[in-house]
């Protein structure tokens, strides 16, 4: 039974440590450790902790690192051979550690390991409503949460490689988050579990979801109150960007990035013309922040392609063809009155 090492990110979220880390605190899992970062919160995180969780190893930030950094710093603490981060807003099952490592140990070629997402309410009813299982993603580097809003029949109980894991669930031997690099500190958070998942797979590992495995999500409960639709706008177009930037070999990225400018160019179009000029100035604004730190991005993606071990062709046998932001574009077309897309651009 190798140690895990489990690694939250908290930022001002008391309420969701009250709420959610009993789960954490009691797994049937023998042989783990928790760490918590805490990104320089203002409210009564810190207190809270070192009253009710003494046992919990807790990383004080100088500043909000944000998921991506604030995992790397995470990570720096942790004894385990493998790492699993999970978000401050997830209700675990008893037995999600037994069944992911159980899945790991079986297969050394699997890097990334996920889980199952339900959702659970602010008041704790869980829903038997899937949140994720496992993300695919497309050749933009747009990303699907399988079964997300789907009612769980079972229909996704099956063993599967999936492209990425969303970093609220993600169990990565350590030594391969390592040799990926870790997290991009540059991506403070959102796109930054896709931009690793990549890496690691560009390593010659796989990713794969073990539905065995579950846990309750409160949907939002972190980022839904800290950031506006327009900034989480910002920061997913500005860091798929750099994941495209950085993970495709330039064969493929000739291709594909016309291509990426006419959708991107096309949803700007669109939420100037529904009037959101927050929304649609957040890409313009992502693909500005990308021109300023091209250089940086560039040296990042020199380290990435040397260390390459699969080829794009094999990669791609991997992704959606669609591309996402049109199916997107036509569901809200079809059903902008229905309860997903309700307040999605407020």
């Amino acid at each position: 039974m190798p140690i895990i090492s489990i690694i939250i990110i908290n930022y001002n979220g008391v309420n969701l440590l009250i709420q959610f880390l009993p789960s954490v605190a009691n797994l049937n899992y023998p042989n783990y450790e928790i760490i918590i970062v805490d990104n320089a919160s203002t409210d009564e995180s810190v207190e809270f902790l070192k009253k009710y969780y003494p046992q919990f190893r807790v990383i004080q930030a100088e500043k909000n690192y944000g998921t991506a950094e604030g995992s790397n710093l995470g990570a720096k603490y942790a004894n385990g051979e493998y790492l699993f981060f999970i978000s401050n807003d997830m209700e675990l099952d008893k037995d999600i550690l037994n069944y992911m490592v159980e899945r790991m140990e079986q297969d050394k070629k699997i890097g990334i390991c996920t889980c199952k997402m339900k959702r659970i309410t602010e008041k704790g009813e869980r829903l038997n409503i899937i949140d994720s299982v496992g993300g695919d993603l497309d050749i933009f580097g747009f990303p699907y949460a399988r079964g997300i809003n789907q009612t769980d029949n079972g229909q996704f109980d099956n063993f599967k490689e999936v492209f990425f894991s969303f970093g609220g669930a993600m169990l990565i031997r350590k030594k391969n988050f390592e040799e990926a690099g870790g997290y991009d500190k540059e991506f403070f958070t959102l796109a930054d579990d896709i931009d690793l998942s990549w890496r690691v797979r560009l390593l010659g590992y796989k990713v794969t979801v073990e539905p065995r495995a579950f846990l309750y999500h409160r949907v939002s409960a972190t980022l839904g109150s800290k950031f506006k639709r327009a900034q989480k706008r910002f920061l997913s177009e500005r860091n798929t960007l750099r994941t495209l930037l950085k993970n495709y070999s330039l064969d493929y990225l000739t291709f594909i990035f016309p291509l990426y400018f006419i959708i991107l160019l096309s949803e700007i179009s669109f939420f100037i013309l529904i009037g959101k000029p927050a929304i649609a100035r957040s890409g313009v604004d992502a693909l500005i922040w990308n021109i300023r730190h091209f250089r940086q991005t560039m040296l990042e993606r020199k380290k990435i392609q040397n260390l390459r071990k699969v080829k794009d062709k094999d990669i791609l046998k991997l992704m959606l063809k669609r591309p996402e932001k049109i199916r997107v574009f036509f569901d809200y077309l079809k059903n902008r009155k229905a309860k997903h897309w309700r307040g999605y651009f407020g």
